[in-house]
Parts: C-alpha cells; structure tokens; sequence
C-alpha cells in the first residue's frame, strides 16, 4: 500500500472519518496508522484533528503524544482542531485533568479551533491559570461549556480572556452573574436599574449561540451585549419566554437560521420576529401548532426530525409548510420520516416545487460543526475541516 500517494491517503481515511453515530472513527485511523509509512502520517493527522475525552487516565498518553519531541510531537500537536476535555472530575465519576495540565496540553495545541470543556468539583480558575489561558486560547473560535457548577462564574473567566470566540454552545444551566468578582460585588435582584446598565457587557462578537437550557436573563442580554451585529444562528433547546423573546427580539431580525427543540406558541412567537430567515430546524413534527401561519418566506432550507420519542405518523404540518415557502430549496428529514405513507406525497410535492430532499442520519443531538456558513444546510462533515483555523 505504500505506493498509494499521501493525498490519496488522506481522501480515503476522510471517508471513513466519522462513524454512523457522527463520532471519529479511531479504531479505522490507528489501524491505518500501522499499514506503512505512507499510510501513517495523514492517518496520524486525522487521529489527533479531534481529541475527544481527555481526563485522567488518558492525559499521560495524549500529553506525551504531544511533548515527545519538537519532530514528531509538535506536528501533532498542530493538528489538533477540536478538543475536548474534563477539569476536575469526569461526569461518570471519575477524575478529570488539573488546571495546570489544561493550560500545558492548550500550550502544545497551538492551532485548536474548538473546545468542549467540562469543569467539575473546580468553582473558578484562579488568576495565575487565567493568565496563561489568555495567552494559549487566542485561536479558539469555537466554546461549548459542557459541565460546570450552577453557581461557578467559569463562563464569564473564560469569555472574558478569549473575546475571540465566536460559536458558543452552553449545555447547562447558568444561575451565576457575570459581575461577581473581588472589584464588582454581588447585585441584587432588587438593585436600581441604573446600575444594571452601567455593568459591561461580553465583549465576544457571537456569529453562533447554542443553549441547552436559558439562563437568567441577566446573563442572556451580557452574553449578547456586542453581538448586535454579528449573531446569524440560533439554536434553542429549550422553550423561550416572555423575557427572553423580549432579549432576542434585537437580534431576530438578522438571523439567518433558527434551531428549535420544540415548537409551540413561545417559539413561533420568536420565529415570527425573524424575518430574514434563511433556515429553519425544528427537532419533532409539529402537529399541535402549525407551522404555515408563521414562516417567513425567505427560507431556503427546512429541517425537521421525527425521533422515536416523540414519533408522530403524519408529515402533514411538513407538507404544508413546502406549499407555503416559495424559495425552499432543501429539504431535511431523517429515516424516520421517509417511513410514513404521506411520504411519496412530500416527495412528489418537493419534486413538482424544485426541492431537495436530504434524508440524514445525523443524530438530531449531534451539533454541527462550528463554521460560517455561505448557503445552509451546513452540516457535521470533513469538508468544514478547511474552515476551522
């Protein structure tokens, strides 16, 4: 195999990159890894491109992967896209790696793209670990804050020292405030409102935001308090209330893809107000609120899902929605949906309107991948990895 070209190599590993659950295939890439030579280095590439589950037991091996020697280590290190790893504590129970190995293995990453942490049994960073985190994040574009505690202020540390951020995923919920530190105390619920307005803001210019579950709305408008201007998606798994709509009502206008958990009349509230909307996502059929009365006519690309756990036997509400939009171009549905009998009916209706129909087996829980996107769907594939730098 040895006289296969490296480039060839590397298309051939790339399409067997992910495995159907949209996770690295490693068992394909340390095979490849052993063939010969030719074989080892874009396979060696790919392998370390996405560091997933660093903790304890595994930091020793990864961290002397990288540290071994400015020859061989040091390119694998550059290599390393996305990273994702546990401080503290693991969420299985076991333990995570200290501050100070972080701050070492983002040192010997010189070139990370994205980091999924997880913070556990640890409340805050102290100042010396801040201080070299400043210094060794200044190329991450990309945070999902995937644990931590919901009084720990580790959000507010963190987008604070990487204000380079653009796509954040938040998938906990967040009680802490922002302003709590030794020079600004704690403001209370009943503190003058004059007050709350003088507190900055997040300096962070988000393109994407990502949430599990809303935080207070204290800390919704500071996380998007220089984003005016920069946030085009949207993705919300949990339901948006009064207040919260009130908050994103300054940025609805603008989006260009809005992402739903679930759709009721609070959402289709929040989607009416998005009248540049270029794509849609929703994660059920939505067959007790329709769809119809409320999308805008820009929409370009609707995504829906049809998961066991809220499986409905009908795509009518889907049918509808492809008469009513007159610039769909793509259409995404799962395996789910293209089982139905009223599906040769939404492919005839897709077929007769000029529409594409994706059947994706992407898990709906599966994020995409953090990267600007010229025309949606942009999807979870190797063909983002140019993007991320």
């Amino acid at each position: 195999m040895s006289f296969v070209p490296p480039e060839l190599v590397l298309c051939i590993l790339e399409h067997g990159y992910y495995t159907s659950l949209h996770t690295p295939n490693y068992t394909l890439l340390k095979a490849a890894a052993l063939v010969c030579k030719t074989w080892s280095g874009p396979a060696q590439t790919l392998l370390f491109r996405y560091a997933t589950k660093i903790a304890q037991h595994n930091i020793p091996i990864f961290r002397a992967a990288l540290l071994s020697s400015a020859g061989r280590g040091k390119p694998l290190g550059e290599c390393t896209r996305i990273l994702e790893i546990s401080i503290g504590g693991t969420s299985n129970g076991g333990l995570g790696c200290s501050p100070d190995d972080f701050v070492i293995l983002l040192q010997a990453c010189p070139q990370l793209y994205e980091l999924a942490l997880s913070v556990i049994g640890v409340h805050e960073f102290e100042e010396d670990i801040l201080k070299k985190l400043r210094e060794v994040g200044k190329k991450l574009k990309a945070l999902a804050l995937v644990q931590c505690g919901l009084q720990s202020p580790i959000l507010f540390q963190l987008l604070k020292i990487w204000n380079n951020v653009q796509f954040l995923k938040i998938e906990r919920e967040i009680a802490a405030w922002p302003w709590r530190t030794a020079a600004t105390p704690v403001l209370w619920r009943n503190a003058d409102t004059e007050e709350l307005i003088q507190r900055p803001g997040a300096e962070v210019r988000l393109y994407e935001l990502a949430l599990a579950r809303f935080p207070t709305s204290d800390v919704l408008s500071w996380l998007l308090d220089s984003s005016a201007d920069s946030l085009r998606i949207l993705e919300l798994r949990d339901t948006p209330g009064l207040v919260h709509r009130s908050i994103l009502s300054l940025h609805a206008p603008r989006l260009r893809s809005l992402r739903l958990a679930h759709y009721n009349n609070y959402s289709a509230a929040l989607l009416r107000m998005c009248t540049a909307l270029e794509e849609l996502m929703i994660y059920h059929v939505p067959t007790h609120f329709p769809l119809v009365p409320d999308l805008p006519p820009t929409i370009e690309h609707l995504s829906f899902r049809n998961p066991n756990h809220t499986y409905r036997n009908t795509l009518q509400p889907i049918i509808d929605a492809v008469d009513a939009l007159p610039n769909l171009k793509v259409l995404t549905c799962d395996k789910n949906a293209k089982q139905l009998g009223d599906y040769e009916i939404l492919k005839a209706k897709c077929r007769i309107k000029g529409t594409d129909i994706i059947v994706s087996n992407i898990p709906y829980w599966v994020y995409e991948d953090p990267v600007k996107v010229h025309r949606f769907p942009r999807t979870h594939s190797v063909s983002n990895f140019d993007a991320m730098f």
